[in-house]
């Protein structure tokens, strides 16, 4: 005799369908990711790219949004500058979070497993699928209050502490979408990492390792009634150190 079903077990239907998309696709999940590398003058270099380790230039009008905060969430200043090559991020000193966001635009394709033009549907004659996507980041540059304090972006992993990791030692985090928990996000440490899947709540545990850590969140999700797309991809990049 079949068991009524419970918004609990619908919760876990609906997450072990999304799990068998990620985790069992036989195709790996690419991602184009934004996100900042130190500089030897105490500021950061803005890259774009990741798949396969390769870098891109991107037009500077995508760029959304540059912010930093101090120790205790509040706005510290933080200089974008345009310089040869890119884009170049200078934060006060007292700074110990940088966040980015970053509107990568619409792409389409006319084909299902089609190259993807840089164009809308509505501007791509024939076209059959459409993505717009979505790209945020946070360096973490000390460990803090900060950590723990969601701030508002659209897409966003928060870590769940605001005590340095330690290599080895499981991570708990959250991820949100606008503001609210989110099931079903694929969770990995770089783009070939093992994933893992954002339960009911949003929440996920991760294992850093020693050194440079670069946590990577995607979420897509499937739009209808849109001329211009059929999907909205959202990504994510956290990086920090761990001991």
């Amino acid at each position: 005799m079949s068991q009524p079903l419970t918004r609990k077990s619908v919760i876990a239907r609906i997450l072990c369908t999304t799990a068998a998309a990620w985790l069992l696709s036989a195709n790996p999940v690419y991602a184009h990711n934004v996100w900042l590398e130190p500089d030897t003058q105490g500021g950061y270099v803005m890259q774009f790219g990741g798949h396969e380790g390769k870098t891109e230039t991107f037009d500077p009008a995508k760029l959304q949004r540059v912010h930093a905060y101090d120790l205790r969430g509040r706005d510290v200043n933080c200089e974008v500058q345009n310089v040869r090559g890119g884009i170049r991020v200078k934060p006060d000193a007292k700074a110990a979070l940088i966040a980015v966001e970053l509107d990568n635009g619409y792409f389409s394709s006319a084909k299902p497993d089609g190259d993807m033009l840089p164009l809308s549907m509505d501007k791509n004659p024939g076209a059959v699928r459409g993505v717009y996507a979505r790209k945020f980041h946070k360096t973490v540059v000390q460990w803090g209050a900060v950590m723990q304090k969601p701030l508002g972006q659209m897409f966003e992993v928060v870590p769940l502490t605001g005590q340095a990791p330690h290599a080895g030692q499981p991570l708990k985090l959250q991820v949100l979408l606008n503001g609210k928990p989110l099931a079903g996000a694929r969770l990995s440490w770089g783009e070939s990492g093992t994933p893992t899947l954002s339960d009911a709540q949003g929440m996920a545990t991760m294992k850093p390792a020693a050194g440079s850590n670069a946590l990577q969140a995607i979420w897509r999700q499937e739009v209808q009634g849109d001329v211009k797309t059929t999907q909205h991809s959202y990504e994510y990049l956290l990086k920090f150190s761990a001991h």
